[in-house]
């Protein structure tokens, strides 16, 4: 008579030695007069089906017939693009060969997805057993670093790793030489994202701004200043960030032109503050000047003070009328600035610079 394969005793079909049972077969299966049959069959996401490579696939029937066939179970793998990037960038992450979606299996298993192992998301292959996704980076991870993005099916140890790497911050110039004075621009990349810049020097001196600046949302900042007095040759360009250093080189050259800014003619003695201190104002860098009269320090309401301010709505409270030779003044600029004052060139860093004029 026709047999079948019962489903019961040896007549069952097994895949790498597990017997399959019902969902993952329907039994009884009819053999035909030829002894041929045809049945679908769900792998199952367990056991030894989780494991990539070559699984034999047994069927007996309930003449005690058998026969085998080879199941090539694929390789899960993930894809990562790009395969590097800063902290809050996106990726794209692409699965193969994970458990499909079937809708006659009884397991519709997830993905979970994970950065250094700080879970991320969990996603659901499609009937091919594909899927594709975005991720991003997290902000806490080491600058530079090396990462690895691992795709887990959920509540199984079946899992695909691909490696990610962060950049290490880094900073340009522009230029990358020319002289003393010289208006410099830097731009860091690469950095944690909305951290102040701590500190930037080219050689020894701090070249920030008087005005705070803080990084981005992508870890990037642009800074822009006057080059101050340094000797010819070679420095270094150094910025800080979150405790994190990069540099870059600077040359300074010998000046090929006229000295910049231009020198003004030497202003007379007792020339007003308005002509005397005219470069550093006309430049917007002026903020205030302090001079004290020790012959006066006893004689109200000043008491051997006395103040200017280049804005107009100081003008009726000035009390510095004129800018006398061999006396000493504080003077508070916004940003370093090199000028020629009473006839000598004089260097200017940003906050308050003893002068004697």
């Amino acid at each position: 008579g026709t047999h079948q394969i019962t489903g019961s005793g040896v007549s069952v079909i097994t895949l790498g030695g597990p017997i399959l049972q019902s969902p993952f077969v329907s039994y009884p299966i009819d053999l035909d007069s030829g002894g041929s049959w045809v049945a679908n069959v769900i792998i199952p996401a367990t056991g030894v089906a989780l494991i990539s490579g070559s699984l034999q696939l047994w069927a007996t029937d309930s003449g005690g017939a058998s026969a085998s066939a080879g199941v090539t179970i694929r390789s899960r793998t993930i894809t990562l693009d790009p395969i590097e990037g800063r902290l809050g960038s996106i990726i794209k992450v692409k699965g193969v060969g994970f458990p499909a979606r079937n809708g006659s299996s009884p397991d519709l298993f997830n993905v979970n997805i994970d950065y250094n192992g700080r879970f991320l998301m969990r996603v659901t292959p499609d009937s091919t057993g594909e899927f594709e996704t975005t991720i991003t980076v997290p902000i806490n991870v080491l600058i530079p670093s090396t990462n690895f993005v691992r795709a887990t099916v959920a509540g199984t140890a079946a899992v695909a790793t691909a490696e990610h790497k962060v950049p290490a911050a880094a900073i340009s110039i522009s230029p990358q030489e020319g002289p003393s004075g010289i208006i410099f621009t830097v731009t860091g990349t690469n950095f944690r994202p909305f951290f102040p810049v701590a500190n930037l020097t080219i050689g020894v001196p701090s070249v920030l701004p008087s005005s705070s600046i803080t990084t981005d949302k992508d870890g990037s900042f642009t800074i822009s200043n006057r080059l101050p007095q340094l000797p010819e040759g070679t420095h270094a360009v150094v910025a800080t960030v979150g405790g994190l250093l990069a540099s870059v080189s600077f040359k300074v050259s010998r000046p090929t032109g006229p000295p910049t800014p231009t020198p003004r003619p030497t202003p007379s003695p007792l020339a007003g503050p308005y002509v005397a201190l005219a470069p550093l104002i006309e430049a917007g860098n002026l903020v205030r000047v302090w001079h004290f009269d020790p012959a006066t320090q006893n004689n109200p309401p000043n008491f051997g003070w006395s103040l200017f301010d280049p804005r107009a709505v100081f003008a009726s409270a000035n009390t510095v009328r004129e800018m006398r030779t061999r006396q000493f003044y504080w003077i508070s600029v916004r940003d370093n600035q090199t000028v020629t004052l009473n006839g000598k060139e004089r260097v200017f860093y940003s906050g308050w610079n003893p002068v004697t004029w």
